[in-house]
């Protein structure tokens, strides 16, 4: 096992990936899109933001400009990652598949696992290559004030983590399906239904709450904890907002985050028990890596049927008689 594991982190593949990303035209160009859409979206709000509280209040607060323009532009980066993550992961085995070079893998001495973690690694690092480039742009609206810098890490630590998951299940979706047109589209159904689907879900459950009586969400004060969907929990935007902008709740321990994921929020809210807290963007992460390991095993045992699979013989020719 260990072996194995050595000789998925040292793979050939993703040098050959990455080094072939990287001589093309597109990885430069893409690159300086991103950084000037992110860097756009960050100038705008700071003279939007400005304008609006000289207008209104007759002084500008550098705190609350920085905070909010730094939120914009974590928002904004958020999207573009869950946009280019499944375009950049979904033809990595389908392609190959379609280049008709799948089988030469195969029969190579890199083992499934290798195989699926070189093209899962080879199509993130882009993308993190884009998100540290972007760190600069974040640490000019950082100076601002108003984000700590806990706030700065979890924030890319929750984008980092989204990234993965995607790449993860776009790989899954690519080595089930042999045409990268199949595995794009579903990969997009999957980023769309993490993102917006979970919101959609958890607003439709709080407001059947609503009607049925029930407290959708309680603030609070004290001991109580908001009596929300666990899909919420799920959802990276959620995770984000809630660490760039605190509403002060008590959030839920693990033991009570169980009971909630299990038979939903209850009426009033929930009593932490004694534990550890989990916060939004703990359980987004922690969900995102067991989605990510879940998707690579899957795309690892698909690939492994796939090389394993026996061939069908041939039957040998009739005699002809003599």
């Amino acid at each position: 096992m260990t072996r194995r594991l050595l000789q998925g982190l040292d793979n050939p593949i993703v040098v050959k990936e990455g080094v072939s990303r990287m001589r093309t035209w597109r990885a430069p160009v893409v690159a300086t899109l991103y950084l000037s859409l992110i860097g756009a979206v960050g100038y705008a709000w700071l003279n939007v933001d400005i304008g609006v509280t000289q207008q209104s209040f007759g002084a500008v607060s550098a705190s609350a400009i920085g905070s909010h323009a730094f939120a914009a532009m974590a928002f904004f980066q958020l999207t573009l990652i869950s946009l280019f993550a499944p375009a950049l992961a979904a033809g990595a085995v389908s392609g190959e598949r379609e280049r008709q070079t799948l089988d030469v893998l195969l029969v190579s001495r890199v083992s499934a696992f290798g195989i699926i973690w070189g093209k899962l690694v080879a199509s993130m690092a882009y993308t993190l290559l884009l998100i540290l480039t972007a760190l600069p742009l974040f640490a000019a609206v950082f100076l601002f004030g108003g984000i700590d810098p806990s706030q700065f890490f979890v924030s890319q630590l929750i984008t980092v983590a989204t990234a993965i998951a995607l790449g993860a299940i776009s790989i899954f979706w690519s080595t089930l399906f042999k045409r990268s047109l199949a595995a794009t589209v579903m990969s997009y159904v999957s980023a769309f239904g993490l993102m917006v689907g979970t919101a959609v879900l958890s607003t439709m459950l709080m407001a059947a709450q609503f009607t049925a009586g029930r407290s959708g969400l309680v603030a609070t004060t004290g001991a109580q904890t908001p009596g929300l969907p666990a899909l919420w929990y799920l959802n990276p935007f959620f995770s984000l907002y809630e660490v760039l902008f605190p509403q002060g709740y008590a959030w839920p321990t693990l033991r009570t985050f169980l009971q909630l994921l299990i038979f939903g929020p209850g009426a009033g809210g929930y009593t932490p028990i004694g534990g550890p807290v989990v916060e939004p963007w703990h359980a987004t992460i922690v969900a995102e890596g067991l989605v990510a390991i879940a998707c690579t095993i899957a795309s690892v045992w698909l690939l492994r049927g796939r090389r394993t699979r026996p061939r069908r013989r041939l039957e040998p020719l009739a005699q002809e008689p003599a």
